[in-house]
Order: structure tokens, then C-alpha cells, then sequence
């Protein structure tokens, strides 16, 4: 006899009655319990699906290292390799391990540019000088950083005052502190001597020069901070000083009273 699809689903029919299927036919089987105990199987995504039933060879499980091994190392599923070992992680770079460029030592030379501009000295008396009379050169200086680039990396260079030489341009050089006050600010009478005054003795005009030598740090950031070998030295323009004579004389009268008296000047 014939089945219908539906007694067949449903297991109500084998298909002609015999205790055997034909070609076409169907037979519903109740499900095998499990084996006991059950492994515990990962799935590989590598590998192919465990295959049920006692003497199947078993698959990979996933170790506590995060490799690959058999249950049975005498059994390759499938023809498949099993290995025991993790597949090596390539190294990525540490975001947190920056660049270390290799910075040489800096002399004065390396940052000759960046040297601060030369400050004009300030000339007491009021820009001369009196013959035998003490002159003072005060001369204004401070620590200041500037930025820029050096063996192409950023950086700031800051410059402290160490000292100054002064030529009073009659063969006269000295070494001086770099901060050369005024009369005023040292609360002194003018004509007096200071740490940078100086005392001529002939008329004439000389020329005065102040150059102001610096110490340097470097500073490229992350890349740390170096010292310069070496003073950065600044050199100042020459200013003209005028070197007069005072004389005094006894006089009977007063050079408007007799104009040719010494010491009056002629009157033109």
C-alpha cells in the first residue's frame, strides 16, 4: 500500500508494510541520548562540525592558552591538522613609546641666531663725560626664551644675563655684572664711582661699547632640556662719548663782566 506524505511524517506508515524501507520511503527514529559524560566541546570555526556516535573522531577544544588541541592527539578529524600551540600575535606598536631622536651636544654656535639683539648702554652724565670725573655705563639686560627649530625638532631657547665687558674705548676693558644700574637707581650722586664707572683723563671723544655674554638652556619638550657649551655673546653697537675738561679759575670779575677772563667762552 501507498503512504501519504503526512503518515509518513508522522511515522503512522513505512512506506508497504514490510519491515524495510524502499527507495523513496522514510522512517522515523526516536533520537540517541547523548553520551554520558558529554564532552565539553568548543567550536572551532576552522574546523568542521563534531560528528555524533562512540568511535568519531574528536574535534579541537580551545586550551587554557588560547591554542588549539585534540582530546585524542592520535586522532585528525577529517584529515584536518590539530595544533597544540597559539598562533603567534604580531606585536603592534606602543602608542606610549614616543620617538627618541638622538640630540648632539649644542655649542653657542648651534644657536648664534637666536641671541638676543644688543642693548645700548646708557651714558652719565647725560651722555658725556668730564675729564679726571668718574662717567657711569648702566646697561639693561634680562632673561627671556625665544622659540624655533634646531636639528629639525622644535624647541625654546631661554638666555640668562652672566655678565657684561664694557670698552670705555680708551684701551680700558672690564668684566662686568650684567645688570649695570643707573645713578638714580643706586640711589648715588652723580659723578660718583660705581661697579661700572669710569674715570678719563684727556678731552676727546671715545667710543663706548658694551657686549653682554649669556648663558643658554635648550629646551625640546618631551625630548628633555640641554645645556649650551659655551657663552652666547651679544655684542653691542658703539655710542660716542664726548670727553670734556673742567677747569676752575680765581677771577677778579665775571665772564659777562670781562669776557676774556680764562675759562669764559668767546662771545660770538
Amino acid at each position: 500500500m501507498s503512504c501519504t506524505p503526512r503518515e509518513v511524517a508522522n511515522g503512522l506508515c513505512n512506506g508497504g508494510g514490510e519491515d524495510r524501507l524502499d527507495i523513496g520511503d522514510t522512517e522515523r527514529r526516536d533520537p540517541q541520548p547523548a553520551p554520558n559524560p558529554a564532552p565539553n566541546l568548543a567550536p572551532n570555526p576552522g574546523l568542521p562540525a563534531p560528528i555524533g556516535g562512540p568511535g568519531d573522531a574528536l574535534p579541537p577544544v580551545l586550551d587554557e592558552n588560547g591554542g588549539w588541541q585534540c582530546l585524542d592527539p592520535g586522532d585528525v578529524p577529517l584529515g584536518n591538522e590539530c595544533p597544540s600551540e597559539p598562533s603567534p600575535v604580531p606585536e603592534e606598536p606602543d602608542p606610549e613609546d614616543p620617538f627618541v631622536p638622538e640630540i648632539p651636544p649644542i655649542v653657542a654656535e648651534d644657536i648664534a641666531s637666536f641671541a638676543p639683539r644688543p642693548t645700548l648702554p646708557i651714558i652719565e652724565p647725560h651722555g658725556v663725560a668730564i675729564m679726571r670725573a668718574p662717567m657711569n655705563v648702566a646697561v639693561s639686560t634680562s632673561t627671556h626664551t625665544v622659540g624655533g627649530e634646531l636639528f629639525d625638532l622644535p624647541m625654546s631657547v631661554t638666555f640668562t644675563p652672566a655678565y657684561a665687558t664694557i670698552d670705555y674705548g680708551d684701551g680700558t676693558v672690564v668684566d662686568v655684572p650684567a645688570a649695570a644700574a643707573t645713578w638714580a637707581e643706586l640711589g648715588q650722586q652723580q659723578l660718583t664711582p660705581t661697579e661700572t664707572s669710569h674715570t678719563y683723563g684727556a678731552r676727546g671723544v671715545v667710543t663706548v661699547t658694551v657686549d653682554v655674554a649669556y648663558a643658554a638652556m635648550v629646551d625640546f619638550g618631551r625630548w628633555g632640556v640641554f645645556p649650551v657649551n659655551g657663552y652666547i655673546v651679544s655684542q653691542g653697537d658703539g655710542v660716542e662719548v664726548r670727553v670734556y675738561e673742567k677747569q676752575s679759575f680765581l677771577v677778579g670779575s665775571t665772564c659777562e663782566e670781562k669776557p676774556s677772563s680764562p675759562g669764559c667762552a668767546p662771545i660770538t
